[in-house]
């Protein structure tokens, strides 16, 4: 039975793990729910959040508990513990730098764009250090097969390029990254469908 994903009908907070199930072969089923209709589904859900996931009936909410908990199931959360606690504390970090970049999008677009972008370095170089420390930075951020953190990132950078799209200009271990994820053939493909490019990033539009 595929895996049900109940979201809004833009990339946000189900990104990261929309690309997770496709790269690796998951059914994944979506429910988009319109912005009008959010009133109504809010009290059906378990922490009044979307997105929502539900696998054989069983309901996971809060984006990073989603997927976390597929991640385990399907192989994608390190090769022993060492590997599980680097992934755990890397994706904490993307979530403080998303929330950053969350804060700005809702909260501060018109106000501190600019002076985002100034400091966006800053946080870039925390990934480009981690990255190189793992084979040079030549493959994955941990160990030498893909886990759910590495989907966390690369749509964390993607979110990045579109608000200024020379942000990983000055780390070319990010870009070549970025680029290797942009050319795998099940994400390449997806990311030229009219579905992918008309999505929005956040629901405000901006982006």
């Amino acid at each position: 039975m595929p895996l049900k994903l109940v979201y809004f009908k833009v990339r946000g907070r189900a990104m990261a793990f929309r690309y997770m199930c496709l790269d690796n072969g998951i059914p994944l089923e979506e429910q988009y729910v319109a912005f009008e209709d959010w009133p109504k589904v809010k009290p059906t859900t378990r922490f009044g959040q979307l997105p929502v996931v539900y696998d054989d009936g069983f309901e996971i909410a809060q984006s990073n508990a989603i997927i976390r908990t597929i991640a385990k199931k399907h192989g994608l959360y390190g090769s022993n513990d060492k590997e599980a606690s680097l992934i755990d504390q890397l994706n904490d970090q993307q979530e403080d730098t998303r929330l950053t970049y969350l804060r700005l999008i809702y909260q501060e677009y018109e106000k501190e764009k600019d002076n985002y972008i100034a400091k966006l370095p800053e946080k870039l170089a925390i990934f480009e250090k981690i990255l190189s420390e793992n084979k040079g930075g030549a493959g994955y951020f941990v160990g030498a097969k893909p886990s759910f953190v590495d989907y966390t990132i690369f749509d964390l950078l993607d979110n990045f390029i579109v608000l200024t799209p020379t942000a990983l200009d000055k780390f070319p271990l990010l870009k070549a990254f970025h680029g290797r994820m942009s050319a795998k053939e099940k994400l390449a493909a997806y990311r030229k469908t009219e579905d992918f490019i008309k999505m929005p990033i956040n629901g405000n539009s901006k982006q």
